[in-house]
């Protein structure tokens, strides 16, 4: 299906030879143009045609140089074919001249105004985009047209404009966005903490009175373990009182001995030699005295009493050392299993209003870059504070979401608060921004190797995008990525309208 695209900059008059390629091409092939000759850009959906041409006289072969553009990733097509219809006549070209750069010579038949059309087709892949060319009928006729009207005069110069060409563009992290009218939240910029989330920190008690031995050296606090991980010992065998082997040995002779008298008493129950009563009686003895053993038999070694992990995790707080005398239910250890995390915001007073509006946030944790969203990490509102807790100033809204391992508990926070949406806002992505002085410029693409620095308003940002609310229209095509690099054009470049060699 083709598409027509629209031209943001129609016969604008350039000077080939005059500005040195930056690309590296060798000098054989470099191929200058003495005489001006046009340049425009038009788009389609997603491709962009930069287009060079000599001056068109009928009857005269002149060379299009197709520049042809990925929207998707502003990348050249490597490969592919583009063909140039005007008044009837179509020429194709060959294989890319340069990755991106197509040529395509073409002879006008007559002199005059016509509709152009360029189309660019790789395997099943086709679109289009239409355009004005105009032929003169000889040499004459374009010196005397560049005498009247001025329209293509050697070395004209577009004030305020950057040049950037296609060949450093597309050899570099560089990415324009087509500004459209777009929903964006209303933003509340605060700050708040990472939580642990109740249940998912698990205090390890001891289990018994004794000595602490550590099973590993590794065992420090951040340490990941594993559920049922032995990680300490409990030694008593130097204690009079409460000696782990004489108790074990203790409780062992009492099962042995509930458990004789157990089994003799169930042959004569069988036999009807004793009563129920005095039966149930044996059996309930026997029972407590199993449990009691078994259960201390279940932690315990030759050393002592074991303590296990409860849960899968990493070792929040160690409160004990090698050698440590403990009680019994003292604890020894907060294992954080870290799945699921809180994140609180600190809503001011002032917000009370908007409280109900909330319904997403990003945020930003201290020891990061990264901007997070709720989406991302598979989190939801959880809680909204409507009264102030004693000595705090802030309404508490309370988050969970999901750690995939870059969350990091405890860590303070920035956090953008999204309350109800916004219709027809221009949104950019907060790396187009760039600050001079307290006024926040962006580069807007005048043609397609040339850019105007703006002057803009911004808004509401989420910590990832920005609401632009005065500076840009929609349509407008704004740097989102290699920003710097323009800027860096902006202060060696020449005048744009010279042109560049191939």
């Amino acid at each position: 299906m083709y598409k027509t695209g629209i031209a943001i900059s129609i016969c604008m008059a350039i000077t080939f030879g005059c500005r040195p390629n930056p690309s590296s091409l060798q000098p054989e092939e470099t191929d200058q143009h003495d005489d001006s000759g046009s340049q425009f850009t038009l788009f389609s959906e997603s491709i962009e045609f930069f287009i060079e041409h000599e001056p068109l006289e009928a009857g005269e072969e002149s060379e299009f140089l197709v520049h042809v553009t990925n929207l998707s990733n502003y990348k050249p097509f490597n490969s592919g074919s583009v063909t140039i219809l005007i008044d009837g006549v179509s020429v194709t070209s060959g294989a890319p001249h340069h990755p991106g750069i197509f040529e395509v010579p073409f002879v006008p038949k007559k002199a005059g105004s016509f509709h152009a059309s360029y189309t660019f087709k790789k395997v099943d892949f086709t679109e289009s985009v239409e355009g004005h060319v105009h032929v003169v009928q000889d040499h004459k006729d374009l010196h005397s047209e560049d005498a009247t009207s001025g329209e293509h005069s050697q070395g004209a110069d577009t004030e305020g404009e950057i040049a950037f060409l296609k060949e450093q563009a597309w050899n570099s992290d560089f990415m324009v966005s087509l500004m459209e009218p777009q929903s964006f939240y209303s933003v509340i910029h605060t700050s708040g903490e990472i939580l642990a989330m109740p249940g998912e920190k698990k205090n390890v008690a001891a289990n018994g009175k004794g000595m602490v031995l550590f099973t590993s050296k590794n065992l420090v606090q951040g340490s990941s373990v594993t559920k049922g991980q032995h990680l300490f010992t409990i030694s008593s065998n130097t204690m009079l009182e409460n000696n782990f082997e004489l108790q074990y040995q203790e409780w062992l002779n009492s099962y042995e001995k509930s458990k004789s008298e157990y089994d003799r008493h169930k042959k004569l129950y069988a036999e009807g030699a004793i009563s129920e009563r005095e039966f149930i009686n044996t059996r309930s003895t026997y029972l407590a005295d199993s449990l009691r053993y078994y259960n201390l038999k279940a932690n315990a070694t030759t050393e002592g009493l074991k303590v296990t992990a409860p849960v899968n995790g990493t070792i929040h707080d160690l409160n004990v050392s090698e050698g440590q005398f403990v009680d019994m239910g003292q604890i020894m250890v907060v294992i954080s299993s870290n799945k699921t995390l809180l994140i609180r915001a600190d809503l001011g007073q002032q917000y009370f209003d908007h409280l109900q509006e909330i319904v997403t946030a990003n945020f930003r944790p201290a020891y990061s870059e990264q901007v997070y969203t709720l989406e991302e990490m598979n989190g939801r509102l959880l809680a909204s504070g409507s009264s102030v807790a004693e000595n705090d100033h802030y309404l508490p809204i309370m988050f969970e979401v999901t750690n995939d391992g870059r969350i990091l508990e405890g860590a303070f926070t920035e956090v953008y608060l999204k309350t109800a949406s916004k219709v027809n806002c221009l949104v950019l992505p907060m790396t187009a921004l760039t600050e001079e002085q307290g006024t926040y410029y962006v580069y807007v693409q005048v043609t397609g190797e040339s850019y105007s620095k703006k002057p803009v308003t911004p808004g509401h940002n989420d910590g990832r995008n920005v609401e632009i609310t005065n500076g840009l229209l929609p349509g407008d095509r704004v740097v989102i990525k290699g920003v710097m690099l323009v800027k860096a054009a902006s202060m060696v470049s020449g005048a744009v309208g010279h042109g560049h060699s191939h």
